[in-house]
Order: structure tokens, then C-alpha cells, then sequence
């Protein structure tokens, strides 16, 4: 979690060959946040899969090129330090070697990372279930939280806020108490709309007799909803934010925030993790695992 009495915001910035990591980058660079940032520009190069020949196990390509290729990566951040260190409050660079997501959530860690920016390769949904990817990876791996940053083309005009309109998918969980202290990390534009929407889980499946039974009982678990988006409400509006409670109810409660967002042409979802156990997000999911995969915008993963 961010330390409110800390300014600075350490942030480790995804680079790879992909037009996305760039724009990622960019938009950083470009918002009012740059200056509280200290930033850590990070590339993993994958290493060559080994073969064994005669008991010996060789790289696919030789040493010296892969050697080649990382000097190369070493230049290319150097490049992009020059760029855009100079609106940054500091800028180092950092190259790793071996799997892109676990080497990223590693360099994280000894950067002491606030926070992970990262763009997203634009994968379909199905591709990213299928095969992956590295956001995906970080997002859903990672003990920090983490921006999976994708850009929307949107009507209104240009501002110094990395975000203009935002969703915060408040679900009672523990790291809810940490979004607004990201909201605030964030530095929006002032009067910035932020739409604070909790999804009640509905049930069709059970029998009309048995949601009968139950009816009493949620609209209690309503109006607590309704009391805990409001406890959220004046934090936001205390730094300026537009704010508006939406109680929805649906089956999905990931398609219905994902449903909201697109419907309200916002351009970031910020959603705490739920912090499930691994086996738990592999056979179950979970709504910021759900967001993460299926997001047309960026969304913020709040630890």
C-alpha cells in the first residue's frame, strides 16, 4: 500500500518491443503525475531454450548473440531514460533475463516498487485465457498493485489526467480501503467523474420459493451496499472527484462492471484484489482476474 506522507510514487514501467509498453510509457510521461514519480524503466529478455546433445546442453542460439541482444535492450532503455527521464522525479533502467512476467514481478520487488505500469499487448480475451500474457501474468501474480494500461480513444479534450472518467468496482473487501488513497495517488483532474459501483451477485437458478425466503435478507446486504459506497463517497469528493453510487445486481459481477464501464465511456476500472489463493483464481477466477482478461480500458489492480 501507498504511505500517504510519501509524495513519491516508485513505479516500474513494463518495457518491451510493443507499440502498447510505449504508449504506456507516454501517457505517464504526459500526466500530472510524472514528477511524483521515481521510475524504474524494466525489460526481461527471454533466454534460449536449452537442447541436450550427447549429455550436453546447448543454447538454440549462440551466447554471443543473446549477448548482443541484451546490450541491445540495454541500449534501447537508455534511449527511452534520455527521453523521458528529465519528467520524471528519477529514472533508472533495469535488465533481466528469463520468463517476462515472473522476471518483472522480481524486479519489482527490488525496486521496492510502489506500483507496476504495464500495457497490454491488445490480445482478444480469448487469446490472453488461451495463451496468456504478460500483463495478465504481472496482474494476477504480483503482491503490488499494478496499472494494466491500455489506451482509449474518447471525444473529450485533452487534459494532464492520466484518466478522465473512472469506475471503482467496491466489493468489501480489505484492499477497497486502499482505492481512494489511489485515486488520490493518481492525481486526476480536478471534477473528475468517478462512478463508485458495487454488483450484488444474483442467484435464477435457485427456485422462486427459496428467493422468496431470501428477499428480507438482501435487501439488507442492499442497504449495506448502499452505506458502504456512501462511506467511500466523501473521500473522493474531498479531492475534488465528481462522484456517482450505482448499486447494481447482476449474475456476472465482472460483466456487469465491465458492461457499466463501456456503457459510461470510462476509460480506467480500478477494482481491489480480492486476494484469493492461487488454486483459488485457477478454478474459480475472480472478479479482477475476470476485469484484467476482458477490459477494453486500462484497469488498476488496488494491493
Amino acid at each position: 500500500m501507498i504511505a500517504c506522507n510519501n509524495p513519491k510514487l516508485r513505479t516500474l514501467v513494463g518495457i518491451d518491443s510493443s507499440a502498447p509498453s510505449h504508449e504506456a510509457l507516454q501517457a505517464l510521461s504526459e500526466s500530472a503525475l510524472a514528477a511524483a514519480c521515481e521510475v524504474c524503466l524494466a525489460t526481461v529478455v527471454p533466454e534460449p531454450p536449452l537442447y541436450t546433445i550427447d549429455d550436453t546442453s546447448m543454447p538454440w542460439i549462440p551466447q554471443d548473440v543473446f549477448d548482443s541482444r541484451v546490450e541491445t535492450e540495454n541500449t534501447q532503455l537508455r534511449q527511452l531514460q534520455q527521453k523521458f527521464g528529465e519528467t520524471f522525479s528519477s529514472c533508472e533502467i533495469s535488465v533481466s533475463k528469463g520468463h517476462a512476467g515472473r522476471g518483472l514481478i522480481e524486479m519489482s520487488e527490488r525496486f521496492d516498487a510502489d506500483w507496476i505500469v504495464i500495457g497490454s499487448v491488445g490480445h482478444s480475451a480469448f487469446s490472453r485465457i488461451l495463451l496468456g500474457s504478460t500483463s495478465d501474468y504481472v496482474a494476477n501474480r504480483s503482491t503490488r498493485t499494478c496499472l494494466v494500461h491500455r489506451p482509449v480513444k474518447t471525444d473529450d479534450e485533452p487534459s494532464q489526467g492520466l484518466f478522465s472518467r473512472v469506475v471503482i468496482a467496491i466489493s468489501n473487501a480489505e484492499s477497497d480501503n486502499a482505492l481512494p488513497d489511489w485515486i488520490a495517488a493518481l492525481r486526476l483532474v480536478p471534477n473528475c467523474e468517478v462512478h463508485l459501483v458495487h454488483v450484488m451477485e444474483t442467484h435464477p437458478e435457485y427456485e422462486l420459493h427459496l428467493l422468496k425466503k431470501v428477499a428480507a435478507y438482501m435487501e439488507e446486504v442492499r442497504s449495506a451496499a448502499w452505506k458502504l459506497m456512501e462511506s467511500t463517497r466523501p473521500r473522493l469528493e474531498a479531492l475534488g472527484m465528481n462522484v456517482k453510487s450505482n448499486l447494481l445486481e447482476s449474475p456476472n459481477v465482472g460483466r456487469a462492471v465491465l458492461e457499466y464501464a463501456n456503457e459510461h465511456a470510462c476509460d480506467l476500472i480500478a477494482v481491489g484484489d480480492q486476494d484469493d489463493s492461487l488454486l483459488e483464481q485457477v478454478m474459480l477466477g475472480s472478479v479482477s482476474r475476470f476485469v484484467v482478461r476482458h477490459a477494453t480500458q486500462s484497469v488498476l489492480i488496488v494491493r
